[in-house]
């Protein structure tokens, strides 16, 4: 398995011979994006620089799919595995082969089954987050609720990579719309992956920690990174493995080690 982070959710997944895309975000391209999600870190990669035989997309908000990407499966011809709403999205876009997926259904890539499990997104009803199981498995979170259906979904699961949703939005009355570091932590804790990965963390306005008082800003990158670095640090205590990405640096898992490998002159968090 071979994970590069292409930026936000957006992660190019490579197992087993087949090359995935999970919440492919290329923006801000417009006024209204970039005020609704005005973004800390650029994609590392452009769209015309990725290969890729699908696009998995959790739930058809601005941050997790966008423009640029369908035009990205149009040109390659991907497949778009989705939400209800994301698959109805693609398939107005012109997206040839499109498989929209609630919890509980699967599909299959070539040696890979992707299974949808549940979200519990307050904005996105339709959500769902991925499953991928070949010679190794990955989950893969969206924007989610830690819940106890999700947990029950993963348990079956002996998961060696958990993608998770880090930081999120709070709204009066809904509350989170997601998981932040501390709800991100009880699901790694739960599920107990060989290793856990922190995502969602390029958009700025998202709560890191609210009782902390810590949320991504334009300017507090070493306050993030700080941040993220103790609580890694604390679930390493606790005997979990977390990688904390750097955007465009490739991350492997070899066979079913439980040491990954890493691309020359790529840092180690």
């Amino acid at each position: 398995m071979r994970l590069t982070l292409i930026g936000h959710m957006a992660v190019r997944i490579e197992m087993d011979g087949v090359t995935l895309l999970t919440d492919p975000w290329f923006g801000p391209h417009t006024w209204l994006e970039r005020r609704l999600a005005p973004r800390t870190l650029p994609p590392a990669l452009p769209s015309t620089a990725l290969a890729v035989d699908a696009l998995l997309v959790s739930h058809d908000h601005l941050d997790h799919l966008d423009e640029e990407a369908l035009a990205l499966a149009r040109r390659l011809g991907c497949v778009v595995i989705g939400s209800q709403k994301a698959a109805r999205r693609a398939c107005r876009a012109g997206v040839r082969t499109v498989i929209p997926l609630r919890a509980g259904e699967e599909t299959t890539l070539g040696p890979l089954t992707v299974r949808a499990v549940s979200a519990d997104h307050p904005l996105a009803a339709d959500a769902v987050g991925f499953v991928i199981i070949g010679r190794q498995s990955l989950y893969f979170s969206g924007d989610t609720r830690c819940t106890p259906a999700l947990r029950a979904d993963l348990a079956p699961v002996a998961l060696d990579v958990a993608l998770v949703q880090a930081a999120c939005a709070h709204y009066p009355f809904l509350g989170d719309d997601g998981m932040s570091l501390a709800e991100a932590a009880a699901l790694a804790r739960a599920v107990r992956p060989r290793w856990t990965v922190p995502l969602h963390l390029h958009c700025a306005g998202k709560w890191l920690d609210r009782a902390a008082g810590i949320r991504i800003q334009m300017d507090n990158l070493d306050q993030v990174q700080t941040t993220l670095a103790n609580w890694a640090a604390a679930l390493r205590a606790e005997g979990l493995g977390v990688w904390l990405p750097e955007p465009g640096q490739p991350w492997e898992m070899e066979g079913n080690t439980k040491t990954p490998t890493y691309s020359q002159h790529e840092n180690r968090h």
